[in-house]
């Protein structure tokens, strides 16, 4: 039988019902006909905002997608709101959306990167809302809450877990006393702390209602993220899937129905975001084939390199060029940081598999490593970086060890020292000082800005070549030369190696001369004769050879002429190359705009 609602009292503001409800359950009114009444009425303002921080507007959130569609299947009356932005946008502008939208309940995922900004956010927006519940979520929160609640008393609680107890919540979102019980709810009542695990949802995972047959992912973005397992067998101590207690898996019939979803978005670029794609050998095998039907798609996957035999291989090289981008978790080749941090795989088995995936030529391979890790020296992060530069990936990416919230590591540190505050980044190990692990950064920041710059990844790779000590000197001298927190324009790098091989190696600074060209940057910095291109005679240039030519139509506008001491050409193309002593002369033709059209030896 419905309740009776006066006309009277319809027109009360939520705040007063909240305080006039608080007030009658702790009198004798406690379950009288009036209680009951603003109950009800309170429990009709059910619209929930989800709030989405993201580090920049490219990215999205898969947990948005899965919550709704989770917590609409069983609590339908619940009106969803989703608000997006990015970690750089204004706060202000941000809780006046947030006002707007009125929200009953606000939840929101926390990462490392967006948790202070989010927090600080959701306590302005607390004092303006004082009613609105919060509830947060994510792999910020897998250790112990307790400290993090008392901490921000605006938080009303957070979620341990996955999806599966967050509409649990939310029957009880008037009366949080009840949430005693409810899988992965921890929060504070009456001062008294509550943990209750972690919420995971038992039964088979296609149970989990698919967001992207509900519609509930982001059309307008370069990428879109699917997930076709959960959890990773592997026990690796630094890693948050090593809490998963194993590898669950959505079937492919699933996702075949999803990818059907994000191709009719008109979304091309997929990424996979399980932890090992290749954990299950024939189920990768089989995903695969999958998306081998998909192609004009580009998969991103995670691949452990050490679990790579022929039979991928021979997959991984049935798609078309540039169809895959794979990231490989090295981490570390140090065996006995290996064995600390109980990571799968030798390091001969990871480089052994990392040069079969060199072999792949349709492929772009992304190469993963961390600094800092138990046992591990400045020296055994040097010789990594070597070995990868040696081997050629596309790009190596060099991170130090953060210590995540309920990893195992954190529990055990083995003397490791970090910042308490995101992103929980290793300060200090038994084997590296704080003046170390800070130059490790630097040389992250080296890699990216150099080495993984296809401009430039030849050049640097032909200094590494003739100098062993060259990571070392190099990253001195970009300390010494520049502001390594700033991002430089191309032109200046060029010219930071430049100056490094007129004091280190002149045949060095000489190859930075043809890079300069071989950008369209000006000739008359290095004394180079430019000329207009006039209409010549029709034998000109038929003795040339062209070494490089741009995909356009553009008529060149200006050539340079320039001579090197040796064949820098065939260096620019490929730093390996046999040096040979003689003089060669190169034309580079240019547009207007500095744009380069053609390379002539």
């Amino acid at each position: 039988m419905a309740t009776y609602i006066p006309d009277c009292i319809l027109p009360l503001n939520y705040s007063i019902l909240a305080r006039l409800y608080i007030f009658l359950s702790k009198g004798t009114l406690d379950n009288t006909p009036l209680h009951s009444i603003v109950r009800n009425m309170l429990n009709t303002r059910k619209n929930i905002t989800f709030l989405e921080v993201n580090s920049s507007y490219s990215h999205t959130m898969l947990s948005y997608g899965y919550l709704r569609a989770y917590t609409e299947k069983l609590l339908p009356e619940w009106k969803w709101d989703h608000v997006t932005t990015t970690i750089n946008d204004d706060e202000d502008r941000l809780i006046l959306r947030l006002l707007a939208a009125k929200p009953a309940v606000i939840c929101a995922t926390l990462y490392l990167f967006n948790h202070e900004y989010v927090v600080r956010v959701l306590r302005k927006l607390k004092s303006l809302l004082p009613d609105t519940s919060i509830i947060l979520g994510g792999p910020e929160f897998l250790g112990n809450n307790e400290a993090f609640l008392r901490r921000n008393p605006e938080i009303d609680a957070v979620l341990r877990g996955d999806e599966s107890s967050f509409h649990l919540m939310l029957d009880y979102i008037s009366d949080p006393s009840k949430w005693n019980g409810i899988p992965g709810a921890c929060f504070i009542r009456d001062g008294r702390y509550s943990d209750n695990g972690f919420a995971k949802f038992a039964d088979d995972m296609d149970g989990i209602p698919s967001p992207y047959e509900k519609g509930y992912f982001t059309r307008d973005r370069p990428f879109c993220q699917i997930e076709t397992s959960r959890g990773c067998s592997g026990k690796c101590s630094f890693c948050t899937s090593s809490l998963s207690e194993g590898t669950r898996y959505f079937s492919l019939d699933r996702i075949r129905s999803e990818i059907d979803c994000v191709d009719k978005a008109g979304i091309r670029e997929i990424r996979i975001v399980d932890r090992t794609f290749n954990e299950d050998k024939p189920r990768a095998q089989g995903l695969l084939e999958l998306f081998r039907t998909y192609p004009d798609s580009r998969f991103h996957l995670e691949i452990n390199p050490a679990l790579v035999d022929n039979e991928l291989m021979k997959e991984l090289s049935l798609f078309k060029m540039k169809k895959l981008h794979i990231e490989a978790g090295i981490q570390t080749l140090c065996a006995k940081s290996l064995k600390a941090v109980k990571r799968f795989g030798s390091s001969t088995k990871m480089l052994t598999g990392l040069r079969k995936l060199m072999t792949l030529k349709n492929a772009d391979l992304h190469v993963d490593l961390i600094a800092g890790l138990p046992l591990q020296n400045y020296r055994d992060v040097l010789s990594d970086v070597r070995k990868l530069i040696s081997l050629n990936p596309h790009e190596i990416q060099l991170e130090n060890l953060k210590i995540l919230p309920g990893t195992p590591i954190s529990h055990n540190p083995s003397g490791i020292a970090w910042n308490p505050l995101p992103p929980y980044e290793v300060l200090k190990t038994g084997n590296m000082e704080f003046d170390e692990l800070s130059r490790t950064k630097k040389l992250s920041r080296m890699l990216d800005s150099f080495l993984n710059i296809p401009k430039l990844k030849q050049l640097f790779k032909f200094g590494f070549r003739r100098d062993k000590n060259f990571l070392e000197k190099f990253l001195m001298h970009v300390e010494q030369n520049s502001d390594p927190s700033q991002k430089q324009h191309l032109d200046k790098r060029l010219l930071l190696i430049k100056d490094y091989g007129d004091k280190h190696d002149p045949m060095l600074a000489e190859l930075t001369v043809f890079f300069w060209l071989s950008g369209g940057f000006d000739p008359d910095k290095f004394n180079i004769e430019a000329e207009r291109i006039k209409p010549s005679p029709a034998t000109d240039g038929i003795h040339e050879k062209t070494i490089f030519s741009s995909d356009t139509d553009i008529v060149p506008s200006r050539i340079a002429t320039a001579s090197f001491g040796f064949n820098a050409g065939d260096i620019w193309l490929d730093a390996m190359t046999e040096v040979r002593k003689k003089k060669h002369i190169y034309r580079f033709f240019t547009a207007h705009g500095n744009r380069i059209v053609r390379i002539c030896h």
